[in-house]
Formats: structure tokens, sequence, C-alpha cells
């Protein structure tokens, strides 16, 4: 029987001294881990484990769920694996015949690297010990990888499994659970039998946030009906498809994909909310945070996920984090596509290409470029093309981009393209005036044939209530950015009235400028209908000029359509 034994308390530190130098004391540390990768040296994390009775004559193995740093591990200094920097989660077997009684260190040697929010994390660790008969981590999962299937007739699901060392008397037990945790199929086979193929009897599809239905199955290694291991996974039953017409097919509906960068993990499962409530259905990101599996919350809210895998300079090294990510996300219904890096060039993605296909075919590989690169060939083996725009904001630049993207739709007839606008820099720029260059730039491209429309950051990752960015990041209130978004994402009718610098004023008159996808737009003062005419500035982008306040409190409300939004304002 499989144990799972938590090694997160009481880690011993050790830096490594370099010449010169003091050492500094060791410090006892509890993981996960956090610290400044600007302050954080080169080091040992030690810990000492004692195997129990029930441990004797197993296999160990090591699972990290992250170190933003190369690792080397070692057991009773006898170096056992090493790892390359990624954000995934990965395992590594001990070299040890588990002896009830003895005590083994194990160390865990790190060069940190730095990731995008600046910090280095040695996330959590457990010991897996298992009998010499188990399932095994491959490349194309960890221990068992679902291919569903939706037929004509009803889907099915074909299981791919690894066992070390099956015994012939070996059984493995397949159960397929439903969302609410009802049983809906189960089987048995032998571990040396070819794939196995289960009928899923009236199906649900994953389909995205009109009905994203999570399937989980739960495989276990039988011996004399004793448990010897077992392996859970989610999947789901979907069909994405890339069509000729520059859109992407989803269980064979066309869906526009309006989607935004996440860079900040700290509150994943809010930020993927509010962008459900942005009317998105694509997330974009480079990362995995430690303490959430963002590939579930995205399975759950039926969000689309594109990975962009971070570059390293490295080919074989990128190939790793790469088979790392697939074996441990690939049968998560949400996983749609992998991004891989235009610093890369054609030959690196070639090679990043073959490697995804052979692990995931269902999962496309998609070339990021920029649009103004001088170097305007696509591989051929990229079936859709990100495009990052700089963050110009003249207007002849909108021009520019334009006759640009034209001139690529024309040579590539063949792919996709998405678009990826870089944020103006925020410091310089209202939330006003970034909301309306950002509707400019949507402008510029919704009504030309792209698959995905990325509009930028969830958030700014700035202080808290800084105004800027799609939310603050207290992730409490929403500012304007993200209704300038909802304006052109959204099919459903809403109105919202910009924030104010102040609600208190001595001004007998005022603007009042609101955000709405729709045109029917009415104003009341007081609850009185003045018959003051909104002014359109842009797309989803209305004002109310000269509004005339009465002494003390004022009450604002606008409507278009069923919807509507109200604010109180005080003339001193």
């Amino acid at each position: 029987m499989k144990n799972v034994i938590e090694l997160n308390k009481c880690w011993n530190f050790s830096a490594e001294v370099k010449e010169g130098e003091k050492k500094t004391p060791d410090s006892v540390v509890n993981l996960p881990f956090f610290h400044s990768f600007s302050t954080m040296p080169r080091g040992t994390f030690s810990i000492d484990w004692t195997a129990l009775e029930e441990h004797h004559g197993k296999t160990v193995y090591l699972q990290f769920s992250q170190i933003s740093g190369d690792a080397e591990i070692f057991v009773n200094e006898k170096k056992t694996d090493s790892h390359s920097s990624g954000n995934c989660a990965f395992v590594c077997q001990l070299t040890i015949d588990a002896q009830m009684g003895t005590t083994y260190n194990i160390d865990v040697r790190v060069a940190p690297a730095a990731r995008q929010d600046g910090l280095f994390a040695f996330g959590t660790v457990n010991l897996i010990v298992v009998d010499s008969s188990h399932f095994n981590k491959t490349d194309f999962g960890c221990g068992v990888t679902v291919i569903p299937e939706n037929k004509a007739a009803g889907a099915e699901i074909s299981i791919k499994t690894a066992i070390v060392r099956p015994n012939n008397y070996d059984i493995v037990s397949y159960t397929v659970y439903g969302m609410k945790g009802d049983t809906v199929v189960s089987k048995t086979c032998k571990p040396t039998a070819p794939d196995t193929v289960i009928e899923i009897p009236h199906h649900e599809l994953w389909d995205g946030q009109s009905g994203a239905y999570v399937y989980t199955l739960e495989a276990k290694l039988l011996r004399d009906s004793v448990c010897l291991d077992e392996v859970t996974t989610v999947f789901g039953i979907r069909e994405t498809e890339l069509g000729a017409d520059g859109f992407l097919y989803l269980n064979g509906f066309k869906l526009p994909l309006n989607g935004v960068v996440l860079t900040d993990c700290s509150q994943v499962k809010s930020d993927v909310e509010n962008l459900k409530k942005l009317d998105g259905n694509l997330l974009l990101s480079p990362m995995l945070p430690t303490r959430t599996n963002l590939l579930s919350v995205c399975d759950k809210e039926g969000m689309l996920f594109w990975y962009c895998l971070p570059f390293s300079g490295d080919t074989e090294k990128d190939k790793e984090h790469l088979k790392e990510f697939i074996a441990l996300y690939r049968n998560h219904p949400s996983l749609t596509a992998v991004v891989f890096s235009k610093d890369g060039g054609n030959g690196y993605f070639d090679e990043m290409a073959d490697c995804l296909s052979s692990l995931a075919p269902d999962v496309t590989a998609i070339a990021e470029r920029y649009i103004d690169s001088e170097d305007d060939t696509v591989s051929p083996k990229a079936q859709a093309v990100l495009l990052r725009i700089p963050s110009w904001s003249a207007p002849e630049s909108f021009i520019t981009f334009n006759g640009r993207f034209s001139y690529l739709q024309e040579k590539y007839p063949d792919k996709c393209f998405a678009v990826l606008p870089e944020s103006p820099d925020k410091a310089d720029k209202t939330p006003e005036e970034l909301g309306e260059w950002l509707i400019r730039m949507w402008n510029t491209f919704c009504r030309q044939k792209i698959v995905a429309y990325i509009g930028g950051l969830l958030t700014d990752g700035k202080e808290v209530n800084s105004k800027r960015g799609l939310i603050s990041s207290s992730r409490q209130q929403f500012y304007d950015i993200f209704w300038y978004y909802k304006s052109q994402f959204s099919v459903k009718s809403f109105i919202k009235i910009c924030e104010l610098e102040n609600y208190e004023t001595f001004d007998k008159f005022i603007d009042i400028k609101c955000i709405t996808n729709s045109h029917n737009i009415k104003l009341l003062v007081n609850g009185r209908d003045k018959k003051y005419k909104p002014e359109k500035i842009t797309d989803g982008v209305y004002v109310f000029r000269q509004l005339k306040l009465k002494k003390d409190v004022n009450l604002i409300e606008v409507s278009a359509d069923n919807e509507c939004d109200s604010i109180e304002i005080i003339r001193i």
C-alpha cells in the first residue's frame, strides 16, 4: 500500500560560503519556503527521515511541488538525482532499499533562479513509499494517461498505464466518477494488457463555460484484493480544432477567444472568477503557482488555458520542463495549447513542437513573435501564431499594425493568429487613458480573422488601490479598466459609472462618464429625467456633460436595457 509522508517541517538550511565571506548561521525553515531572489544564497536544505516497519524493503520517491532553481538531491551524501529549474512539480527515486529503523539524511542543494515575481520558492515535499509493483511516472503522465474521444454513438476513453514490475496475478481496477461523486462506469483488466478502452454512457461534454463537466478516473493496482498503489486523475470529453477560417471550434461550435495574461498567482481562484465576470474564456500564463492547481481551477470554471513555456536558452532543458508539465497536466481538459518563445527562433520551435506532438497530440503548439519583427518567417509546424503588439500609442502605429497584420495573414493563409497587445507604461496613464488605448487596439484587430484576442494583464501587480490594471492588487474592487474590457468582451448587457477622483465637490456642474456595451442609455439625476444626452467617446464609452448638482446629496442613476448603476455625489 502506498504511504505519502509530508516532509515540510524543520528543514535545516545552510548557506554556501563564498571566499572572503563569513558563514551565516544555519536556520530551520518550514515548507513552502519563499525568499527574495536578490538575497537568496546558494545553499543546502537538509532533513532526516527514519524508515518504519511498514516501509521496510519498499521503494521510496521524493515528490517536490516546485523549486525555482537548479537542484541536486543527495541521500547520505550520495547523489541520487538532479533537476533543472522550472515551474513544474517533479519526482525523483531515492537509490535506497528502505530498512526499518534506519535514518536517512536527505540533502537538496539549490542554486536559486528568479521567478517572474522576483521570489525564490522551495515548495512542499512529500516522501512516497510504494511496494515494488506500482504506477510509474513517465513522460506521458503520472502512471495513468487518459485519451478521451467523442464519437457519434457516444464517448470512450483510452487509458495508458505504466506499471513497474507487475505480477501475472495483479489486477488494475478503473472507476470513472461524475462531478457529484457518482460512479459512472468501472472496469478491471490485467496490467500487462494493451491500452484499456472504456465506454462512457450518456456522457457529458467539457464545453467551456457553457458546461465544464469534469470526470475523475481512479486507477488501483490490486494483488490478492490488497491495493498496492493508486492514481487519481481528472479528464474531460472535448474536441478542439483550429478552423481554416481562423477561429477555434470547441466540440464543433465556433468559440471566439477573449483572454488575459496572468502573471500574479497569489489569488488564482478569485482572479479566474473575475475573468468570467468579464466574459473572458482564455487564460495565458507562464506561471504555475505553488499553492493552487491553476489547471484544476480552469477546468472547473470552463476556462481554456494556454501555457507560455519559459525560455531558458537551453533546448534540452526546456524539453525536460515540457515533459514534466505534460506528465502533470495533459489530462486536464482546459489545457489546449503551449506557446513557445519568440527568442528561440524557428529551429527551437520545431524541436519543441515535435516533442509536444509526441507527448500530447491534442495540445496545439503556438509560435510567438512580434508583429514588427524583421524576420517574418513562421515555421510550417506552427498551427497558430501569437503576435505580440508593442505598446506604441501614437495614432499612426495603429495603421501600421493593421497593415502589417494583413500582410502576415496573406503570407500565411493556413495559420491562425492570436493577438497580445503589450500595455503601455501604466505609470504614465490613467485608467481612463489605458482603457481607451486598449479599446482602440481592440477595434484595430477584432474585425479581422483572429483566433484569440488577449487584452493584457488581469492585474498589474501594483500597490493596493492603484486604480490601474483590471482590478486592484487587493482583488476587492473592480476599477474602470475591468469594465473597459467587458464592454468589448461581453455579449450580456451592462452599464457602469466610471470611478470619480472625489465624490465630494464644490462644483455646481460635473461630467459623468459610463462604460456600457448597450446603446439605449438613460440618465436620472435625483430621480428626475433631465434629458441629458450621452456623448460617445469611443466604442463602449459615453459621457454626460455638465450635470447640474443641487446642494448636499445627489443621486446619479444610469441605465441601459435592464441594467443600471448609481452613485452619490455630495455638493458642499
